[in-house]
């Protein structure tokens, strides 16, 4: 078990090594410790999970993301959103509907059909998706059909 976590744990630290890393005032050692400076820290590293739509979910119900920024000249959406981890929560499918002014996206989520009983952690994690679109966004205000728009 000890093997176990220390592997996991120098994967960890490989992974976080360059995380919110910044060269001003050049390289520091513990001895000597880096100037102050005006400028902010860097945020921590976030990656979002990039997910697929399964398609045949149990129970999948509307929700909320994030973000949607056009991508692939406005044929196509980057949806973010906060959300619990596989096999609990599993993207099931995406609708888009389209209005003169608006595209409406709605994301619905369920748990995997594959995994009987499973045990979920109560943690959140990013994910993402990419939406191809029937119509390019051409300057319609991208909604979110489970909630208010995000800020």
């Amino acid at each position: 078990m000890r093997v176990r976590t220390a592997a996991w744990l120098a994967a960890l630290a490989l992974g976080l090594a360059g995380c919110g890393a910044s060269t001003a005032g050049g390289p520091t050692t513990a001895a000597t410790p880096p100037p102050p400076t005006a400028e902010p820290s860097p945020a921590p590293c976030r990656t979002a999970e990039p997910v697929v739509a399964l398609g045949d979910a149990v129970d999948p119900l509307p929700v909320a993301w994030t973000s949607a920024e056009p991508v692939s000249d406005g044929h196509g959406l980057l949806v973010t959103w906060t959300s619990g981890v596989a096999p609990c929560r599993v993207l099931d499918r995406v609708d888009v509907s389209y209005g003169t002014d608006t595209v409406q996206v709605t994301l619905y989520e369920g748990s995997d059909p594959d995994v009987r009983d499973p045990v979920c952690v109560e943690i959140a994690i990013e994910k993402q998706t990419l939406v191809k679109l029937r119509e390019p966004v051409a300057g319609r205000e991208i909604v979110d059909g489970a909630g208010p728009s995000p800020s």
